[in-house]
C-alpha cells in the first residue's frame, strides 16, 4: 500500500507538469524548499519524544550494525557500475542509487508491521549515519560526476546541521515542547508528497520510451533492492545473533531508491533523469522484492 501511495504522488507531479501546473522552473524553487525546510523536519523528527528502552550498549551495538550495514553497500555500490561498465560521467550517480534508499516512508511502516511499533525507533537509528553519508559522500559524488573538485563547505547546510542537531538530542534528550514537537512533526509529513511531485515532473520531461527503457535503470533498481539486502543479511548474520535487529537492517537496506537524490541532482545542476528513472522502477518493484526478501530471509 505504501509502495503503491508513492507512484500515484509521482503520477500526480507527471500529470501537473503535462498540463502545466509544474516544470522545471517550479522542481528548481520546490527543490530547495524540501532540502533547506522539509528535509530538517524530516531529521529532527526521527528523534523526537521518543524514549528508547534498549541499554546504552544495545544502542551502539545497533548503531555500529548501521554503519556496517552501509559499508556493506557502498561497497556493492562501488562495485556494480565498474562491472556493468556504465559510463565514467554516470557512474558517481550509479553509486548513490544504489547507496542510498528510501527507508523513512517505505522501510518503516514494512518494519512496524513486521516487528511491531517499538522497533520504528531502533530503525530510526540508520537515520544518523544515512544522513551523514547523503550529504557527503552524496554530494560528493554528483558533483565530482560533473568534474567539479568537492569542497568540505559544501557539507555546511541546513540538512547536515539538522543531523548534528539530531544527534545531540538524541544523545542529551532534552524535553522539547509540544507545539515545537508538532510543528516539526507537520514539516516532516510534507517532505514525502512534495518530493514525489518533483520526482513525477522531472518524469515528465522523460518520453515514456526513455523512462521504461533505459536498462541501467532496472538493473540498478535490482541491485538496490536485492543484491544490496542479500549482501547486509549475509554479512551481518555472521556478527549478530538478535534476529528482530537483523530483520530490521535487512529491510532497510532492501527499500527502493531514496527519492531525495532527484532533489539534490536538482540543487547541484545534475542531470536528474537517471536518479529520477531508477526511483521510480524500484519504488513499483519493491512491491513484489520486499515482500520476497522477507519471506526469504526472515
Amino acid at each position: 500500500m505504501k509502495m503503491a501511495v508513492l507512484v500515484l504522488l509521482m503520477l500526480i507531479g507527471y500529470f501537473c507538469a503535462k498540463i502545466g501546473v509544474t516544470g522545471p522552473e517550479s522542481n528548481k524553487y520546490s527543490s530547495k524548499i524540501v532540502l533547506d525546510v522539509l528535509i530538517v523536519g524530516t531529521i529532527l523528527n526521527s528523534v523526537i519524544n521518543i524514549e528508547p528502552s534498549l541499554t546504552t550498549a544495545q544502542i551502539l551495538e545497533l548503531f555500529g550494525m548501521s554503519v556496517l550495514m552501509f559499508v556493506i553497500m557502498g561497497a556493492v555500490a562501488w562495485f556494480f557500475p565498474w562491472l556493468l561498465h556504465i559510463k565514467s560521467e554516470d557512474k558517481g550517480l550509479s553509486r548513490i542509487v544504489v547507496l542510498f534508499m528510501n527507508n523513512a516512508f517505505v522501510g518503516f511502516p514494512v518494519i512496524q508491521l513486521v516487528f511491531g511499533t517499538e522497533a520504528v525507533f531502533y530503525a530510526s537509528l540508520t537515520n544518523i549515519p544515512f544522513n551523514i553519508l547523503m550529504y557527503t559522500v552524496g554530494v560528493a559524488q554528483i558533483r565530482g560526476s560533473e568534474g567539479e573538485k568537492f569542497s568540505w563547505r559544501d557539507i555546511i547546510n541546513a540538512p547536515m546541521a539538522a543531523t548534528l542537531a539530531a544527534v545531540a538530542v538524541f544523545i542529551l534528550r532534552p524535553s522539547v515542547p509540544q507545539v515545537l514537537a508538532d510543528t516539526i512533526s507537520m514539516l516532516a509529513g510534507a517532505t514525502i508528497p512534495l518530493s514525489m511531485i518533483i520526482i513525477g515532473t522531472s518524469l515528465a520531461a522523460i518520453p515514456l520510451k526513455d523512462a521504461f527503457g533505459d536498462w541501467r535503470a532496472y538493473v540498478l533498481s535490482l541491485v538496490r533492492l536485492i543484491i544490496c539486502p542479500l549482501a547486509v543479511w549475509a554479512v551481518l548474520r555472521l556478527f549478530n545473533t538478535n534476529g528482530m535487529m537483523l530483520g530490521i537492517l535487512t529491510i532497510t537496506a532492501a527499500c527502493p531508491t531514496a527519492m531525495i537524490l532527484t532533489v539534490l541532482c536538482l540543487q547541484y545542476g545534475r542531470d536528474e533523469a537517471l536518479a529520477s528513472k531508477t526511483i521510480f522502477l524500484s519504488t513499483v518493484m519493491s512491491a513484489v522484492t520486499m515482500p520476497l526478501i522477507i519471506w526469504l530471509l526472515l
